[in-house]
C-alpha cells in the first residue's frame, strides 16, 4: 500500500470571505441579508463595508454608527451571528471595493436601477 499525502503539512483551510457594500438603499440591505445567509451556508465571514468621501471625525462617527446599526438589524433579522466584521473606508467607491474584492471569495453589491 502506498502512503497517502502528508496532511499535517497542508495549510489550514481558510474560511470563505464575503465582502458586501452597505449603504442606505433597499438593494444594499438585500445584499447584506443575502451575504449573511451565504456566509452561514459556506461557514464564512462577511466584511460589511461602507465607503465614504471622508470628512470630520463627527461625520466619521455618524457613518460608522449607521453601518453598525444596519448590520445589527440584518443580523437580528437573519439570526446569523458571529460572522460579520464592519469597516468604514474613505476613498472612491470603485477603487475601494475593487481592492477589497481581490482578497474576497465573493463581492456582494445591491443592484440599483436608474430610471429617467
Amino acid at each position: 500500500m502506498l502512503p497517502g499525502p502528508d496532511l499535517s503539512a497542508a495549510p489550514p483551510r481558510r474560511r470563505p470571505w464575503l465582502v458586501v457594500g452597505v449603504g442606505g438603499t433597499q438593494e444594499s440591505r438585500g445584499a447584506l441579508l443575502w451575504a449573511l445567509h451565504e456566509a452561514a451556508r459556506r461557514d464564512g465571514t462577511v466584511l460589511a463595508v461602507t465607503v465614504w468621501n471622508g470628512g470630520s471625525e463627527t461625520e466619521r462617527a455618524e457613518r460608522e454608527a449607521e453601518l453598525v446599526a444596519r448590520v445589527r438589524e440584518a443580523v437580528k433579522e437573519t439570526g446569523v451571528r458571529g460572522r460579520t466584521q464592519v469597516q468604514l473606508v474613505a476613498g472612491p467607491v470603485a477603487e475601494v471595493l475593487t481592492a477589497l474584492s481581490e482578497e474576497a471569495d465573493v463581492l456582494v453589491l445591491g443592484q440599483h436601477h436608474l430610471t429617467g
